[in-house]
Formats: C-alpha cells, structure tokens, sequence
C-alpha cells in the first residue's frame, strides 16, 4: 500500500482518515506533515478527526508543530491548539512549554486576535 494514497484529497474525505485510523502510527509518521495541512481550519470536517489520530504520536509532533508557531497562520496556530495540542498529555506539553508561554505571554498583534494567546493560555493551565 502506498501511504501517501491516503493523504486526504479534501477537507470532507473522512474515509481516507478513517482508513489511516486503522494503521499503526509508525506507517504515517511519513505523511504527518501532509496530514497536518488539513488541520489549518477548525471548521473543516476532517481537521478535529486528523488531530485525535495523530495525538498518539506525541513527542514526535513536537517538531511539526514548532513549524506552525513559528509561521504567520494565526487560523492555523489557534486550530491547531484546539484540535491537537490541548488533546497532548501533560508530559509532551510540557516540552512545549516555552512556545505555549510565548504564544500566550507575548503574542503577535494578530494570533491575538485569531484567540491564540488565550487558547495557549488554556494550555497552560493543564501544567499545573
């Protein structure tokens, strides 16, 4: 099988997700950062089921998700934190602790106003 058939083709292709469900999390660690292009939008049906499914791999996301911080999507950032980070368990978050703080304590004018600060200070608050 060719994993990266299974890559989503649009923001409705849940049978393509819920084939990927299926797998072990070793076989689509190749196409995270495919599978995390669909989570730019909460609104999309497939980003919430995308975020669950990949909240396993834990540690591993770290570096993709340092990525979307570090990028000028604020819908992203904020999406993102709603529909995967704040599903992490505390001893991954705790790895991103700094970027949570910087997200949520010095936030760009505009991750305020997509709410990233405050989704990020919610975050926060499960550490302690």
């Amino acid at each position: 099988m060719d994993i990266n058939s299974l890559i989503p083709k649009d923001k409705f292709d849940l049978n393509s997700v819920n084939t990927l469900k299926t797998l072990d999390k070793n076989i689509i660690k190749p196409i995270i950062s495919d599978l995390l292009e669909w989570t730019k939008d909460s609104n999309w049906p497939i980003t919430e089921e995308i975020g669950d499914m990949l909240v396993p791999l834990g540690s591993e996301l770290i570096p993709y998700l340092r990525g979307i911080f570090d990028s000028n999507d604020d819908c992203w950032k904020y999406s993102i934190l709603v529909n995967l980070v704040n599903k992490l368990p505390p001893t991954v978050l705790s790895e991103m602790e700094a970027d949570l703080k910087r997200l949520a304590l010095n936030p760009t004018e505009r991750e305020r106003q997509e709410y990233v600060d405050e989704e990020a200070t919610e975050i926060l608050l499960l550490l302690q």
